[in-house]
């Protein structure tokens, strides 16, 4: 098996054990405690408001906070975290530490707080909440300048995409579009992200868990696999709730399915930090299928949305945050048993949230109740195990 691209990390040899507060030592420590930590405030806030009907004052009607926040609040955060390490591996430099990570972290964190605040202005909201990822795309594209590894720069595009998403959520709010949905754009956006990531790391993964692995990527395939989401968002933007769209998210749906089987190889299964990431593709794959049937009129655009948050982009961020997080604190890379449990309440969750109601609509705000505990008990179990790992040094005495 040959993997191309493939990011080196960066390692430093230890002559003593660190001792201290850590957390501001590299992005993945705040930036992933942060986002497992928001999860679960996101999913109990959001319950409390369903299940009570009292909702605080914010800018953002409940329904459109719990989706705005779960992109650009929880996946956001997971995103700046795993690629300010991953930046600094595929390019030998370093990116924010320090105050300057602290910055951007409470850059991240305004944004979530500024839009629960009475009487800030709306333009404020609005200013402070858009500054977060082009400010990401810059202090990342910074380094891979530096280094001429110009094929990386489609990294930090992609970040000014998703901020093109929020910029139209925003839009929809103040009155500006109608005809723009600035919820499918940012999921899209973000898909391409975990498409383009999961390229570079699952082939690799896979190959070091399991040295036989015969793994296959087709060029034709591997060429196409964003393309075919940014055809899907076009069509989506261009013609909602039409044929056209449901045809371009089936295509989607078979590309990323052959892609999957390629990386996919029957020892993956009995890996937990690999079956987590394989699941979540699969619900990528998943998202496209069941976008394309409720084009057909058979099912709902909804459930298809929430296979992709819950199954695609939380069991992605998931399965990189617990892996990330061992790698870079200098641990073994073998999940903890109750990471392990994390992982198989998500997948039911998933699971639940999207056929439930699909094929028992009768109990939709049951399957509703199930899966959100089901994601908050995910989330909590990662800050249990993992916030000793990110604020404390690395346990092999190394920088990071």
């Amino acid at each position: 098996m040959r993997c191309m691209n493939i990011p080196v990390q960066v390692s430093q040899p230890s002559v003593e054990k660190r001792r201290g507060f850590s957390l501001l030592a590299l992005g993945f420590r705040p930036f992933f405690l942060a986002a497992a930590v928001f999860a679960v405030l996101l999913m109990v806030i959001f319950m409390l408001g369903i299940e009570t009907g009292i909702w605080h004052y914010n800018y953002f009607p409940l329904p459109l906070w719990h989706a705005h926040e779960m992109l650009f609040g929880f996946t956001v955060a997971v995103i700046a975290g795993f690629l300010l390490t991953a930046v600094r591996n595929w390019t030998g430099m370093d990116t924010a530490t320090g105050y300057a990570l602290l910055v951007l972290v409470l850059l991240w964190l305004g944004g979530r707080v500024v839009s629960a605040v009475p009487g800030v202005p709306e333009w404020l909201i609005v200013l402070i909440d858009l500054a977060f990822l082009p400010v990401l795309a810059l202090v990342l594209a910074k380094p891979i300048l530096k280094s001429k590894q110009m094929r990386n720069l489609s990294v930090p595009s992609l970040l000014l995409l998703m901020a093109v998403g929020n910029g139209l959520l925003y839009a929809e709010m103040l009155g500006l579009s109608d005809a723009v949905n600035g919820l499918w754009f940012s999921v899209g956006a973000i898909l391409m992200l975990i498409s383009l990531i999961a390229g570079r790391v699952m082939p690799f993964f896979t190959g070091r868990a399991i040295p036989d692995a015969v793994i296959k990527k087709y060029p034709m395939v591997e060429g196409l696999a964003l393309p075919v989401i940014a055809l899907w968002m076009v069509m989506e933007l261009l013609f909602p709730d039409r044929t056209v769209s449901a045809v371009a998210a089936l295509a989607a749906a078979l590309l990323h399915a052959v892609r999957l089987y390629g990386w996919s190889c029957r020892g993956a299964w009995r890996e937990p930090m690999l079956w987590v990431i394989h699941m979540a593709y699969g619900w990528l794959v998943a998202g496209f299928l069941l976008l394309a049937l409720a084009g057909f009129g058979a099912g709902s655009k909804l459930l298809a949305l929430h296979g992709w948050t819950i199954g695609a982009i939380g069991m992605f961020a998931l399965g990189m945050m617990a892996r990330v997080a061992l790698g870079h604190t200098g641990r073994p890379v073998s999940a903890h048993p109750a990471v392990v449990w994390a992982f198989l309440l998500l997948a039911a969750s998933a699971l639940i949230r999207v056929f439930m109601p699909l094929l028992f609509p009768s109990v939709s705000e049951v399957a509703l109740l199930i899966s959100a505990s089901g994601w908050v008990l995910a989330f909590a179990t990662f800050v249990w195990i993992y916030a000793p790992y990110l604020i404390q040094p690395r346990a092999d005495g190394a920088e990071g």
